[in-house]
């Protein structure tokens, strides 16, 4: 008890020692400057390997050179690209984005099963796309030391596509030229062309018409524009 109370007015002492803030305030200081530079450092590459992207801020992209992107592509802030596994994937996978694509902000893209997207691809915000998953542990399997079993499959996303907020697209996914994907959609199966799919599961809600994929160009759930 008496290491305790003197362990206890050495704390208050030190707290109240100007010195001792100003040291803590300095390492605080300079913990935030080397994590500045480092992240000024990691921009500055991706600008340099990739002129043909704007980034926006915190943008994550891992194995980055399994990154394969075409001519205008925009990707906003903080999303990330993990573009290949590791040993757990057999160092496996790539993300390929063509041309005019737009990454929105929060997306997350796993290309461990390999993801390609075409052209003139909006993905809106929060949106998730994964190209492995786990697989189902058997009932009575109780060892948590082993090994999960990953399952892959290669996500192919073709032109003009608009996928708006918050969507989630699993492995093995192909989805057509010119669908659209509705708002906070879980996409499992494959989405045939010039159709619109919404729903968790996703299912068809229509087809979409000529006119449809022209106005649906502009769309106002997603805000931008994807060009014809």
């Amino acid at each position: 008890m008496a290491h305790s109370r003197d362990d206890e007015k050495f704390s208050k002492a030190m707290a109240k020692n100007p010195f001792a803030k100003l040291t803590r305030g300095l390492r605080a200081l300079r913990g935030a400057l080397r994590r500045a530079l480092a992240d000024a450092r990691y921009e500055d590459e991706l600008r340099e390997r990739f002129p043909q992207v704007t980034f926006g801020r915190d943008v994550l992209i891992k194995r980055m050179e399994r990154f394969y992107p075409g001519r205008r592509v925009l990707i906003h802030d903080r999303a990330f690209l993990h573009c290949a596994g590791t040993q757990w994937a057999g160092y496996r996978g790539s993300i390929t984005l063509g041309d005019n694509c737009e990454v929105g902000p929060y997306v997350a893209i796993w290309g461990a099963g390999g993801v390609t997207i075409g052209r003139n691809v909006h993905i809106g915000d929060h949106t998730t796309i994964t190209s492995h998953s786990a697989k189902h542990i058997p009932p009575g399997d109780d060892d948590v030391f082993k090994p999960l079993d990953i399952g892959f499959g290669e996500i192919v996303i073709g032109d003009h596509v608009i996928i708006c907020a918050q969507v989630v697209i699993g492995p093995g996914v192909r989805i057509g030229d010119h669908a659209m994907i509705g708002a906070n959609s879980v996409v499992l199966g494959d989405v045939p062309a010039n159709c619109f799919y919404a729903g968790s599961p996703a299912r068809l809600i229509r087809e979409l018409t000529p006119g449809d994929v022209e106005r649906d160009a502009y769309n106002p759930l997603v805000g931008s524009y994807t060009a014809g």
